[in-house]
C-alpha cells in the first residue's frame, strides 16, 4: 500500500434509511461520510490543540485535503424487513430494494499527500466510526457500521456508555421498547398482547419530587379529563402524584416545536425566544448482537429554561426545564428499577415485559 493511502474494511451492522432511498445506490456514501470526518478529525486536533491549517484543501476552512473512497462488497448482503418500528413515515411494502437489503462489507480508501494528515486518520477513524451513525434515524441505530474484525472500544466514546444484549435481528424492537419505556412509558393498545408500563423519567422526576409535564399539561388545559383519570387509576399514578415544581423532563429526550396528541386531537406547542428544536442527544450504536447507547452534553444548554406551552384558543402554560439534570444519573437510576412493581403482574407473561427485563438485568450487571 502506498506511503499516501489507508484502507479499512467496514462491517454494516444495521440498514442505512436515505431519505432519496428510492434512488439507486442508495448506500454509505462519500458525500455523507466525508464532512462528518472533517468534523471529527477538527475537533480532535482542535482538542488536542493540533495546527491543522496546512491540512485544510486550499480556500476552505473546514475540509480537509484527502479524498475518500467507498467500495461495497456486492457478494454480501442481508434481507431487512420494509416496516420498522423505529422509522418514522411510511418505509414501503418491502418491494423496493433498498430496504430489501444492506450491504454487510465496505471497503473505505482514503489518500492524502500529506503524509501527517494520513497519519491522522489512521489514528482517529475507528473513534470516528464508534461515535457515528449514518443516514436517516442515525441517533436509534440505524446506518451503524464498525471496523470488521474488531470488538467495539467502549473507551473512544467521550461518554459514559451503557450496553445491552439483543437477540439477533431485534435490536430495533429492543430500542423501541427501551426508548419508550425510558422516555413516555408504553401503552400496547389491544389488538395484540395488552402491556403498560410507567415512563421510567416518570419515577425519577417523582423521586426529585418533581411533577412531569405531561400531567401538568393536562391540568391545565384538560382538568376534567385528568380528574376523570385520577378516579380510575392509583395513588402512585403518574396522573395522580402531585408536586408544586412541575418540570418539561420529557423534551430533555429531544424537542419539537408542535406535538400531536392524538387521543386530545390538538396540537401541543412549544416556544422559546431561542430554541426551536432540539434533537435527542441519546445516541445508539448497534455491533453484533449488543446495543450501546450514551448521551452527550447537548441537553445542557436547554436546562433551567421556560417553555410557553399552548393550544390553541386556551391561555398558556409556563414550564422549565430542570436546571440540574444529568443524564448519567438519570441512567443509573435506571439501573435500579426493580420492573415486577413497576408493572402490574398480569402484564408480566407479556414479551414486551420479558424483553424489557432483560435489558434492565443486562443494565444492573453493569458496573
Amino acid at each position: 500500500m502506498s506511503k499516501f493511502k489507508v484502507v479499512f474494511t467496514l462491517k454494516q451492522h444495521t440498514p442505512l434509511i436515505h431519505f432519496q432511498s428510492d434512488q439507486s445506490g442508495a448506500t454509505l456514501r462519500a458525500t455523507e461520510l466525508k464532512p462528518k470526518f472533517d468534523r471529527f478529525l477538527i475537533e480532535m486536533f482542535e482538542k488536542e490543540q493540533i495546527d491543522y491549517k496546512g491540512f485544510l484543501i486550499s480556500g476552505q476552512e473546514r475540509a480537509l485535503d484527502y479524498k475518500v473512497r467507498i467500495e461495497p462488497d456486492m457478494s454480501t448482503s442481508t434481507a431487512i424487513d420494509g416496516r420498522n418500528p423505529l422509522f418514522f413515515g411510511n418505509m414501503g411494502d418491502g418491494k423496493d430494494k433498498e430496504f430489501k437489503e444492506h450491504k454487510e462489507s465496505f471497503k473505505i480508501f482514503f489518500s492524502s499527500f500529506n503524509t501527517k494528515l494520513k497519519e491522522y486518520i489512521e489514528q482517529y477513524f475507528e473513534a470516528f466510526i464508534a461515535n457515528t451513525n449514518f443516514g436517516t434515524r442515525q441517533s436509534k441505530g440505524f446506518g451503524s457500521f464498525y471496523i470488521d474484525g474488531k470488538s467495539f472500544d467502549k473507551s473512544l466514546i467521550e461518554h459514559d456508555v451503557y450496553s445491552f444484549s439483543s437477540s439477533k435481528g431485534s435490536w430495533d424492537k429492543d430500542i423501541k421498547l427501551f426508548y419508550s419505556f425510558l422516555r413516555q412509558g408504553i401503552n400496547v393498545p389491544r389488538g395484540r398482547s395488552l402491556f403498560y408500563s410507567k415512563p421510567a423519567i416518570f419515577l425519577y422526576a417523582k423521586k426529585q419530587g418533581w411533577e412531569w409535564d405531561k400531567k401538568a399539561i393536562k391540568g391545565h388545559f384538560f382538568s376534567s379529563d385528568l380528574a376523570t383519570q385520577q378516579n380510575k387509576y392509583s395513588a402512585d399514578s403518574p396522573v395522580n402524584y402531585n408536586s408544586n415544581k412541575q418540570k418539561l423532563l420529557r423534551d430533555l429526550f429531544g424537542l419539537s416545536s408542535e406535538q400531536s396528541w392524538i387521543s386530545y386531537k390538538v396540537i401541543v406547542k412549544k416556544e422559546h425566544g431561542d430554541i426551536d428544536r432540539f434533537k435527542s442527544p441519546i445516541t445508539f450504536k448497534v455491533v453484533e448482537n449488543m446495543v450501546y447507547f450514551w448521551a452527550d452534553n447537548s441537553y445542557k444548554d436547554i436546562l433551567g429554561e421556560e417553555f410557553k406551552v399552548t393550544i390553541r384558543g386556551n391561555s398558556p402554560l409556563k414550564l422549565s426545564t430542570p436546571r440540574d439534570f444529568d443524564f448519567n444519573e438519570f441512567f443509573e437510576f435506571v439501573k435500579t428499577i426493580n420492573l415486577s412493581t413497576v408493572v402490574e403482574q398480569k402484564y408480566h407473561a407479556s414479551d414486551e415485559y420479558r424483553t424489557l427485563n432483560k435489558i434492565l438485568q443486562n443494565l444492573k450487571a453493569q458496573k
